[in-house]
């Protein structure tokens, strides 16, 4: 009898572990998703979509929706030699879960520019779909599985930058843009997708990385004042170095005349930028410490 019960308590431990692991299997899809995009499913020109890619086959996608804004530190549309920040904002009522991908593309649908993390914990970059002969080359940004949620109910933003192409590129680029809008139930159905394009004009006055590097100079030990009128409430600003370090740092308004900063590292050599965050945008501050 207690061999018989034994027996029974393996079985059932057994089949158990069996379902776990269809189940697993069966939502393994979400779960990677939730990590980020399927490559190449923007909908840009030679891409598929995320309902095409076998992910969300079932899932609606709108296109030209006001879900998606993309907010550029110039924000003029125009582009220049130097980086630009840009801020992803997607926002959808009662939704608490989200995901995106973003590709830049020149007048001829290949890739344009290249893209700078200036927080590796909620965005990463991603490679195309080699099995998409058109998408060869191009290069993207997504959610990571701690970037998916939102801030606040409904709305969600992710921070990265863009800097223009070193090839010699001048011409007109786009950022094609998918946001998922998640029901957040488990599964691969259920979810809309919202497809945005957004367009830059290349303007060769605008200012080079160089010569914002003059903008910042110093005023005490690791101190630094820069000369810059603020109209807007800061939420905080970020230093991000060459190694890749980003810190929260420590800042003061200096009258209407402009911000001191306090640099966090004392080994910094290189360029060293500034992520001065607003509420509805953000500015980036380049300067090269030799």
């Amino acid at each position: 009898m207690k061999s018989a019960i034994l027996l029974s308590i393996f079985m059932c431990f057994v089949f158990a572990s069996i379902a776990s692991a269809v189940s697993d299997e069966k939502n393994g899809e979400y779960t990677l998703k939730s990590s980020g995009s399927h490559e190449s499913s923007t909908g840009a020109p030679g891409e598929r979509t995320c309902a095409q890619s076998g992910c969300h086959e079932m899932s609606e996608i709108i296109n030209d929706d006001t879900t998606n804004t993309l907010i550029f530190s110039d924000d003029d549309g125009l582009y220049g030699n130097a980086m630009e920040g840009i801020r992803l904002r997607v926002r959808k009522e009662d939704k608490v879960k989200f995901g995106f991908q973003i590709v830049c593309l020149d007048s001829l649908n290949k890739n344009a520019g290249s893209w700078v993390l200036l927080n590796k914990e909620r965005v990463q970059t991603q490679g195309a779909d080699f099995s998409l002969v058109s998408a060869v080359g191009r290069s993207y940004v997504t959610h990571t599985y701690k970037g998916n949620l939102a801030q606040i109910p409904g709305e969600i933003y992710w921070d990265f930058a863009w800097l223009p192409p070193a090839n010699g590129y001048k011409g007109k680029v786009t950022f094609y843009v998918m946001s998922n809008c998640a029901n957040n139930d488990n599964t691969n159905g259920g979810d809309v997708f919202y497809a945005s394009k957004h367009s830059l004009q290349h303007v060769s006055s605008m200012t080079s990385i160089e010569d914002d590097g003059q903008i910042p100079f110093k005023v005490g030990q690791n101190t630094w004042f820069l000369p810059m009128n603020v109209h807007h409430q800061i939420k905080q600003i970020r230093c991000i170095d060459i190694k890749g370090r980003v810190q929260i740092i420590d800042w003061n308004k200096n009258d209407d005349m402009g911000l001191e900063v306090t640099l966090p590292f004392t080994d910094m050599r290189g360029f060293v930028t500034l992520i001065i965050e607003f509420e509805h945008g953000i500015i980036l501050k380049k300067h090269l410490i030799l």
